[in-house]
């Protein structure tokens, strides 16, 4: 499907997003791949040579980049078109490079960064926004709502909404991170959801979590946590 609007997830700076570069800075109403450079609207510096697996067995080879406005990834055609990709929900992983992403209806592509014995460690890279943020119940970043401009935005129920945002909005990188279960369904990062991913070390997990701040937006205390867990 070729996109005709550029799409901007608004994801709040919670609790489980972390820095990742400047600020960036854009006009309200503005055309997003006017207004960023490229290499703040895509994770790789060029589209790479990637591979699309679908759930049939068939294998797409094709180049392949991760847009953050989008939150998914993307591909070139033959005629050096940018376009998204159809049928996601057939699709079982993609890979870039060394790279695997997997498709999830409310969160787009997220990118696996880790396996451990029960769980794997997956990260989303976002566009996070001040002051015009929508932000979810218990702790969750919004994920299902997008904007074709900065004034306005459908939602996830195909409804137009206004956007209360001044004449420039500030614009930050960031990671948001997740936990994959052995059925591959999906957590967001939390206390919460590592007890539910490991329920029979419920008590082992409250012990440590009573032993150890653990701050679930810092990527290497998410990595010792969960190597704790896996070895239980």
């Amino acid at each position: 499907m070729r996109y005709l609007a550029i799409f901007l997830f608004l994801l709040p700076f919670c609790a489980n997003a972390q820095n990742a570069g400047d600020e960036m800075k854009v006009k309200n109403g503005s055309d997003i791949t006017k207004s960023l450079k490229y290499s703040d609207r895509f994770s790789y510096p060029s589209f790479l040579d990637g591979k699309v697996y679908f759930r049939n067995g068939r294998v797409v080879n094709a180049k392949l980049n991760y847009s953050l406005p989008h939150g998914e990834v993307q591909f070139v055609d033959a005629k050096k078109d940018t376009l998204i990709l159809n049928d996601k929900n057939f699709i079982d992983k993609i890979t870039i490079a060394a790279d695997t992403f997997y498709y999830y209806q409310h969160h787009g592509h997220v990118r696996k960064v880790a396996g451990y014995n029960r769980v794997s460690l997956a990260e989303k890279q976002i566009l996070g926004t001040n002051g015009v943020e929508r932000y979810a119940a218990y702790n969750q970043y919004s994920s299902t709502s997008a904007i074709s401009t900065y004034s306005s935005f459908v939602n996830s129920n195909g409804q137009p909404q206004t956007l209360e945002g001044s004449d420039r909005i500030a614009l930050k990188k960031r990671f948001v991170y997740f936990f994959l279960d052995q059925n591959r369904d999906i957590y967001l990062a939390t206390k919460g959801n590592l007890v539910k991913v490991f329920p029979r070390h419920k008590k082992a997990l409250h012990t440590y979590f009573k032993e150890n701040k653990v701050e679930f937006a810092n990527p290497e205390e998410i990595v010792k946590t969960l190597e704790f867990a896996s070895s239980l």
